[in-house]
């Protein structure tokens, strides 16, 4: 199942059909709404009493708030510019906001979906986690190449520590007292002493480490690694990658179930999320959601799984019917494509502005990168 292209694909009675493949996603998973939110949505988060959830839209510089309930959009609240993560601060009963190209972090009341205040941090914030008894925000700022630590009370910064080029996602170990800070452009991971705010360790990863997930009884960490298709299991106590686990083509947000036997890998280029056993390592299932999928996360109210999804700016909400790792792993299919002869094309030459044509490297290896720019 794994691999499958979401766009390449028709679905006809809960099944997906193509030239590769035939999959019966109604046994591993049932979609609940496919809801439109704004334009190019990236976060999510769940409020569980209220029974909402909220979505920052990056284009749209908004935070769609929805019913769980009605599954439907009950509100809009404008941010700051590209809003990219939002995490939900139960005991202060706020929602949190990186607004990236404003440098700043947004502050919503949950109560009156009014902004009560914006927070400057470092250069491009596009990461957020926070922990709730400690009282403290982290936020990786990209351009800044740090890590913003705001007090959740005061709301004010009180300490920057410095990261590496890309700061993004992070993840935050409470009973360790230590913080993972992930390295987009850097292809790393600071790790960040939660007590003194300063650095202990460095971590190499893939290439464009992205999103991060903790599980502190395992002493754990995954990080997704987008340019590579990989998921990297990270020691907290030794500081050492001790596995590779495979996704689906370029995945981009992560998150843990909240009993910790599986995570959810959102693959923006295949329109799936992979679920992976956190024990076993191995590919459950590729559930089928939206249109460049992002930001992910689980109700813990009732389990369900929330997907925002960047490329068809809606929310996806599905249930996850696995009790446990399947029979057999989803196997790896191939794409159609794979091993057929590629079509001869041309492109202008930014550089010249002559037209070039792929006969000019035929019989060798090259790279198309059509990663997005922002």
């Amino acid at each position: 199942m794994a691999g499958l292209a979401h766009d390449a694909s028709a679905r006809v009675g809960g099944f997906a059909t193509g030239a590769a493949c035939r999959v019966d996603f109604s046994t591993v998973s049932r979609p609940v709404a496919e809801i439109p939110v704004g334009l190019d949505p990236e976060g999510v988060v769940v409020d569980p009493h209220r029974r909402r959830a909220y979505v920052a839209n990056s284009r749209s510089s908004t935070v769609s708030v929805i019913d769980l309930e009605g599954l439907e959009v009950v509100a809009e609240v404008q941010v700051g510019t590209e809003p990219i993560d939002i995490v939900f601060d139960e005991p202060a009963d706020r929602v949190l906001t990186a607004d990236a190209r404003s440098d700043q972090v947004s502050v919503i009341s949950a109560e009156t979906l009014e902004v009560e205040r914006h927070v400057p941090v470092g250069a491009y914030p596009s990461g957020l986690t926070h922990d709730v008894v400690g009282r403290r925000l982290y936020c990786g700022n990209s351009l800044g190449s740090t890590m913003s630590v705001v007090d959740l009370d005061a709301l004010e910064v009180v300490a920057t520590v410095d990261a590496e080029p890309g700061a993004g996602a992070v993840g935050v170990d409470v009973d360790r007292g230590l913080v993972v800070c992930v390295n987009f452009a850097a292809a790393s991971a600071t790790l960040v002493d939660a007590g003194r705010l300063e650095p202990v360790g460095r971590i190499e990863l893939g290439t464009g480490p992205c999103a991060v997930g903790m599980v502190p009884a395992r002493g754990e960490a995954f990080v997704v690694n987008s340019l590579a298709g990989t998921v990297s299991r990270i020691d907290l106590d030794s500081h050492t990658v001790v596995g590779e686990l495979r996704t689906g083509q370029a995945p981009v947000g992560l998150t843990v179930a909240p009993a910790a036997d599986r995570i959810y890998v959102t693959n923006r280029g295949a329109g799936t999320v992979s679920v992976l056993g956190v024990a076993d390592g191995g590919a459950w299932a590729q559930l089928p959601v939206g249109g460049g999928p992002g930001g992910v996360t689980v109700d813990r109210h009732d389990g369900r799984v929330l997907v925002a999804n960047a490329g068809s700016g809606t929310l996806s909400i599905l249930e996850d019917l696995l009790a446990g790792p399947p029979p057999r792993p989803a196997d790896a299919e191939p794409h159609p494509l794979v091993g057929r002869r590629l079509p001869e094309f041309s492109l202008v030459d930014l550089a010249t502005g002559e037209r070039r044509s792929s006969r000019e490297w035929a019989e060798r290896k090259y790279i198309l990168n059509f990663f997005a720019s922002w």
